[in-house]
């Protein structure tokens, strides 16, 4: 029996389920006030109360299980759903909200059955044909996903979910055009939708439109800063400011929204040898791949056992590869978090590590319900996930200084050198790109290979401002969509800066061939608020040097991390100003490029940073001192 009933729930009839006291109305409109003043533990000891007297309908449920989503309490939350419809079987809105929650357990069968229920309830019930959009949209199934949220808009053209819905299909497809048309018309229908902003602000990233990005400052400043925000790619705001601390309150009220507030525990087995889990939808041809490979490969299999999960059901020659070094590697990506959770904890695992965070296609929620006794985050999201159950996050005391702990939800525990493994590639050291090639005698140029979203303006301003002060420079950047390449070539006219010095690399058709390119650039230029990461350690192993600007986050700090485990301090500057001066200077002086890139190579074959055997050696003490620490 729920002890949160009193007798007379059960001796009520159908007939009375829906009261008409005075005492229902007035303290469910005083429990309406105290929610939207923010008080939701008075709140929801008014419908308790009332609950409890046996004083409630339906919508008592249904206000309850609104309050407790808001403190986090989804179980709770769920449960109360599921009593709304109890009280009325034909409440369409609770079927919605019940598969809303069971997309987010991922149990997308049952989550499609709910809201076939609500739409025979409601035929025109919007949420259950966004949701449903919802599903095929993450499914991959633009086109069915496209259909519902058009359906939706049939029934009513004034609800901003639609708009930003249609909006992000748009913005997978590239057309980032009339997915901003989309955003703003979200906006149109209410001008504080946070996801349409967010959308929005992707949009201005991914296209380099600065002047409609400065528009959206305050609000810049501001997201995710208090509970009333949603916010849900937190990586978006990674690229836009580096503060830890607001970095540190964006994690915990998202993770408060997914109930990852509550720890709970499990203990250890006694298992023969050490039970790794790695967790991730990128064991395929993806940087983070790229890293993680030798780190698979040389553990220690008389030690460890290592098991892989993977949230991607699209495999490719890597994961064939990948595959060899576990002892198994399961696809969970069609199970439901309830059963995901039961699969992995049934295989009695020592530590699992998390390679997503808050990344595309995480399965975050269930290291909120614990698969292992110890919960590791590490590589894929540079940042503080503020879970509660996520136990460690694996850095360097570089990366994450001590001063700045205070910032993360996890326990901090610092690799001996870079938290950040080695690539191990085979590249051509001797051949030039032809594009490079054709540039005159005694050019140098200034590689950047990274994604449009992490060029901010003060990151090409101070690239212009090199290439206004160097002369002889050539600025090599990755080739963007053709609306961000246009962005780009006019921010520079601005500064009166030739479109011929401005050059995009192709995409090409192997990896192999791509790290072969870093060989023909002078020297790398890093970007700011969230540096290259896999992409700067591509450019180190091709030998090639890069400046790097530090700031306080830990996206902002992977560059300055792994100078520092080489030996090359030089390369780290500590303001705007400095890090001109410094590509400047290095510009001028080939003689000097050329001492870095012989110090590189000196390390490349004695150093620990190319050492991948070592590092794995490591990662495998992190892990012992981790178990013993829980013993």
């Amino acid at each position: 029996m729920n002890k949160g009933f009193g007798n007379n729930f059960y001796k009520k009839n159908n007939e009375n389920f829906l009261v008409k006291d005075i005492e229902l109305s007035s303290q469910t409109k005083k429990a309406i006030i105290l929610a939207r003043e923010g008080k939701f533990l008075e709140s929801a000891k008014i419908y308790n109360d009332l609950i409890y007297k046996g004083n409630f309908n339906h919508l008592t449920f249904h206000r309850l299980a609104g309050i407790y989503e808001r403190l986090g309490k989804r179980k709770e939350a769920f449960e109360c759903l599921q009593k709304a419809i109890n009280v009325k079987k034909n409440y369409a809105e609770a079927y919605c909200d019940i598969g809303r929650y069971l997309i987010d357990s991922r149990d997308i069968k049952s989550a499609l059955n709910y809201f076939a229920k609500a739409l025979e309830y409601n035929p025109k019930l919007l949420g259950a044909y966004i949701n449903i959009g919802t599903i095929y949209q993450k499914l991959g199934d633009l086109v069915e996903a496209m259909k519902y949220f058009k359906k939706s808009l049939e029934i009513d053209n004034n609800i901003p979910m639609t708009f930003y819905n249609i909006g992000t299909i748009y913005a997978l497809e590239k057309n980032f055009i009339d997915a901003e048309k989309n955003y703003k018309s979200a906006l149109e229908c209410n001008k504080n939708f946070n996801l349409a902003k967010i959308g929005l602000l992707e949009t201005y990233l991914n296209t380099f439109n600065i002047k409609s990005i400065k528009k959206l400052k305050n609000y810049i400043d501001n997201a995710g800063l208090n509970e009333e925000d949603e916010i849900s790619n937190l990586l978006t705001f990674f690229y836009l400011d580096c503060s830890p601390n607001k970095q540190y309150k964006r994690a915990l009220n998202l993770s408060k929204r997914l109930g990852g507030m509550f720890k709970n525990n499990l203990r250890l087995k006694k298992n023969k040898k050490i039970k790794i889990g790695y967790i991730s939808a990128n064991f395929n041809d993806h940087p983070v791949s790229k890293i993680m490979e030798t780190i698979f490969m040389y553990h220690d299999k008389k030690k460890f056992e290592i098991h892989a999960y993977s949230l991607n059901n699209v495999e490719d020659n890597i994961t064939k590869n990948l595959k060899i070094n576990f002892n198994s590697f399961s696809c969970i990506s069609s199970l439901s978090v309830k059963e995901a959770v039961i699969k992995i904890r049934s295989e009695n695992l020592d530590i699992a590590v998390d390679l997503m965070g808050y990344t595309s296609k995480n399965m975050i929620n269930i290291f909120n319900q614990r698969i292992a006794p110890i919960q590791i985050n590490y590589l894929g999201f540079p940042g503080t996930t503020g879970i509660s159950n996520i136990d460690f996050l694996l850095g360097d005391e570089f990366v994450i200084p001590k001063k700045f702990h205070k910032y993360y939800s996890e326990k901090i525990i610092q690799m001996p050198n870079s938290f950040i493994n080695s690539i191990k590639y085979d590249y051509h050291a001797t051949k030039k790109v032809a594009q490079i090639n054709s540039l005159p005698n005694e050019s140098i140029v200034l590689a950047a290979f990274h994604k449009t979203s992490k060029l901010s303006e003060e990151v090409v301003d101070a690239w212009a401002n090199i290439l206004i002060k160097s002369e002889n420079t050539y600025l090599w950047l990755k080739k963007p969509l053709d609306i961000a390449r246009e962005n780009i070539l006019s921010f520079f006219a601005t500064r009166k800066i030739d479109k011929e010095r401005i050059l995009f690399a192709e995409n090409v058709s192997s990896y192999e061939e791509h790290v072969s390119r870093y060989n023909s650039a002078d020297i790398f230029l890093d970007t700011f608020n969230y540096n290259g990461h896999s992409t700067l350690v591509e450019c180190i192993w091709s030998e090639l040097p890069f400046v790097t600007l530090v700031g306080k986050s830990f996206s902002s700090r992977v560059g300055g991390s792994i100078l520092h485990s080489l030996d090359l301090d030089e390369l780290i500057c500590k303001s705007i100003e400095e890090y001109i001066e410094k590509v400047v200077f290095y510009s001028s002086n080939k003689r000097k490029l050329e001492v870095l890139k012989n110090k590189i190579n000196s390390q490349k074959k004695s150093g620990v940073f190319f050492n991948q055997k070592v590092f794995t050696k490591n990662l495998e003490e992190v892990y012992e001192n981790i178990l013993r620490m829980y013993k």
